[in-house]
Order: C-alpha cells, then sequence, then structure tokens
C-alpha cells in the first residue's frame, strides 16, 4: 500500500510521522512525508491508500478542508493525530476521518499494519526515524527523552500526565541507543528537541562522555535556567555543545507565579547566561509577551533582564489562550479570553487576542518585533516608540547605537 503522511512544513525534520514512516516500512509498505503546500494534483495522480495528518492547535480547519477535498477526489483511509486531535478528538468527528488517533502513535500504526515491531513504552523499542523525505539536511533532529518534568500552566504537559498517569513524566533513552542513531545519521550539526535534555544528571555524564568520543558533531539542546550548573556547562562544552535555548519567559514574579513558573528567578536566568558564556556556549532566550494580567512594564522588564543576559539570540512571542491548557481555560473563565478559539492560529507573533487595551495589543506586537534587536543594540525602547508609525524611530536609534559600538569600540 501507498501511504502518505501530510505536516504543515518540512522546515524541520517533523519526528513524529518520521518514526512512524519507520513502522509502516518496516510492515513492508511504501511511505512518503509530504507538506501541505505539496499540489493537490500530485497528490491524487499518487493515489494513496492511507493519508495520515498531524496536527497543532491552529492548524485543525486547514487538515479538515483538505481532507474533505481529498476525499471527493479519491477513496483512501485517512487518519488523524497529533497535540490537537489527542487532546480534542471531537473537533474531528463527523470530519470524514476514518480514525482519529490519540497520544503516541507508533503501538497504533504497528497494529493496524501488522508491523513485525514490539512497541513498548520503552523508548529503547522504537525503530530509529525515517528520514528518508529529508534529504541532505545540514542540521538533524533527535530527541533523546520523551515528557517534562515540569507543569508549566500554557503547556499541555499537565494535561498529557493526566491522560495517561501509568507513564512517567519523562521517559529516556539509553545513551548507547541515542548515540548509534547518530552515528547512522552522521550529522553536521545535531539538534536535540527534548523538551528538557539531559535531565538525568548521571545520563548526560555518560552521554557527554560518549558523543565526545563518537561522534563530537555541534549540537543544540534545550534547558531550563535551574539546569544550568557549572558541571552541566562542562560536560556540554566536552561534548562539543555550541548553543543552548532557555526560557525565561517573564520578569515578573507575580506573572512567573500565573504561568506556573516561580522555581525560575531573573537572577537564576542572569546567572545561567553567565556560565554558557564563559564557558564559550552560545544562548537563545525564550519570553512570552503580554501574559494574562500583564502590563507593558512588566513586559519591557522582561526586556530589560535579556539586555542583562545578552544573548546570541532573543526570541520572543506574543501569549495565546490554548484550550486545554490551564493558562488557556484559566483566561476564558475568567473573561480575559471572549472568542470561541477559531481565533487561535499556529502563529506566535501576532497581537494579542485577550480582552486587553488596543494600545496594549499594539504596544506589544511592536515590542515582539524589535525585541531581539533592542538586546543585540543593548538599548530599552521608549514608550512612544512602541506604535506601528513610531517603531522606525527605535530601529533607526538601535542600529545607530550598533554602528557606534562597532566604530569606536563602545566608547560611546
Amino acid at each position: 500500500m501507498k501511504c502518505l503522511f501530510i505536516v504543515k512544513d518540512k522546515t524541520l525534520e517533523t519526528l513524529g510521522p518520521m518514526y512512524l514512516s519507520s513502522v509502516i516500512k518496516a510492515a513492508g509498505h511504501e511511505c512518503k512525508i509530504i507538506d501541505i503546500r505539496t499540489s493537490f494534483i500530485d497528490i491524487i495522480n499518487d493515489k494513496p491508500g492511507f493519508i495520515g495528518y498531524s496536527c497543532m492547535t491552529g492548524e485543525q480547519d486547514n487538515f479538515i478542508a483538505l481532507n474533505k477535498k481529498l476525499k471527493r477526489a479519491f477513496s483512501f483511509i485517512s487518519v488523524i493525530g497529533g497535540c490537537h486531535a489527542t487532546f480534542f478528538p471531537e473537533d474531528f468527528e463527523g470530519k470524514q476521518f476514518d480514525h482519529i488517533v490519540q497520544g503516541e502513535a507508533e503501538q497504533w500504526t504497528a497494529d493496524f499494519f501488522d508491523a513485525p515491531v514490539n512497541i513498548t513504552s520503552d523508548l529503547n523499542s522504537l525503530p530509529f526515524p525515517d528520514r528518508e523525505d529529508f534529504p541532505d539536511r545540514p542540521i538533524r533532529d533527535f530527541i533523546s527523552s520523551r515528557g517534562c518534568p515540569h507543569k508549566c500552566a500554557y503547556c499541555f504537559n499537565a494535561r498529557w500526565n493526566e491522560m495517561y498517569p501509568d507513564l512517567p513524566k519523562v521517559r529516556m533513552r539509553s545513551v548507547s541507543n541515542v548515540i548509534q542513531e547518530i552515528k547512522e545519521v552522521r550529522p553536521k550539526f545535531t539538534y536535540f528537541q527534548d523538551s528538557c535534555f539531559g535531565v538525568d544528571m548521571k545520563w548526560l555524564r555518560n552521554f557527554c562522555a560518549v558523543y565526545a568520543k563518537e561522534i563530537h558533531a555541534p549540537f543544540h539542546c534545550h534547558l531550563r535556567p535551574s539546569q544550568v550548573t557549572q558541571e552541566r556547562v562542562d560536560f556540554l562544552r566536552l561534548a562539543n555543545c555550541v548553543s543552548v535555548r532557555i526560557a525565561l519567559e517573564t520578569a515578573s514574579d507575580r506573572l512567573r507565579k500565573t504561568i506556573g513558573r516561580t522555581n525560575t528567578s531573573n537572577a537564576e536566568t542572569v546567572k545561567a547566561a553567565q556560565l554558557l558564556r564563559e564557558g564559550g556556549i552560545k544562548l537563545m532566550i525564550q519570553n512570552m509577551l503580554a501574559l494574562p494580567t500583564s502590563t507593558i512594564e512588566d513586559d519591557l522588564a522582561t526586556l530589560e533582564i535579556n539586555i542583562q543576559c545578552q544573548p546570541a539570540y532573543a526570541w520572543s512571542s506574543i501569549f495565546s489562550p490554548f484550550p486545554g491548557t490551564a493558562l488557556g481555560d484559566e483566561c476564558k473563565n475568567n473573561g480575559l479570553y471572549k472568542g470561541d478559539y477559531s481565533d487561535i492560529t499556529d502563529c506566535f507573533f501576532d497581537k494579542s487576542i485577550l480582552e486587553f487595551s488596543e494600545e496594549y495589543k499594539e504596544q506589544t506586537y511592536c515590542l515582539q518585533k524589535i525585541f531581539a534587536l533592542a538586546v543585540e543594540a543593548q538599548v530599552m525602547p521608549e514608550l512612544d516608540e512602541l506604535s506601528t508609525e513610531t517603531l522606525p524611530k527605535f530601529i533607526h536609534r538601535a542600529m545607530r547605537r550598533i554602528g557606534d559600538n562597532r566604530m569606536y569600540g563602545g566608547v560611546i
């Protein structure tokens, strides 16, 4: 049987469908992974007997529409999975999907295709992801664990843990299993997509020692600020970790309580940035603007901490009240969000959809656009520069600061 997975895009390797493709091929079937922009005519001409869609919240309408259109054109088995299908299967009922798969889909796929693989909750039992449809990528994506030990109120992890209480919050592959996969792929650059990389220090010590000896390709991973200790930095540097991302999200203690991040502090983040900088590891900081009950002063305070940290890149996004998350539901219940979720997209850079003033929505929209530039230039914007009309004024001022630093060595 010809099988097809359709994803939003293929800018990054889509590990979920790639794992499933390996299971399908193990059963002796063909399988391809394409993105949703692929020609409709090409899909029809190929006539796959099985089409699977991997859907995140904000993408569901596009996949529902595509599936209906394809169903009108020819007969096939359609399956929807991914985060949105896991938490909101009712959104796909009666929408011409033959199967709605919740949670991890490897076992379901193996059963459906009678694949000769023995898949368990042990991640080492999984076949390695099928990378055939992602050729010649200089950066290769891997995952050494599934799950997260934390319960951020804007994230689905808490609800996932409630749905699957028998699964550990974090499951880790063995070091040998991860190293074997990387050896087969031979990446120029390794990107670990784990929510929190190496949460077990014993595992990390072993991994870094083996990776340094047998792989040594530069790599990137995600950490929490509390994970960034001198010991961890030393081991990561040994293994040729060249960049890390950590999430500050907000500099406000009040907002940290709101989002369930009270175990993160500004001082801890500044210290983490210092340790990574001294260890020669580049840092990306993730931040969230326009959180529930936030003010522009809160968001500017977050920017100020980023300026102190001097990361290689300061990422910022606009908060979105995803349904099913603790914070998303709270926004709905408290009247901070009055929509029906149809206005939630898969983009984190649009204006806020919470019940804020139009002035604040525009300010955070503009701040998000110049956040990284402000950190790079080490200059804070004035409030009157945070409008679409006056934003060029700040851009000019920031670029002038960068130019002066380059030309005059920071003297002025």
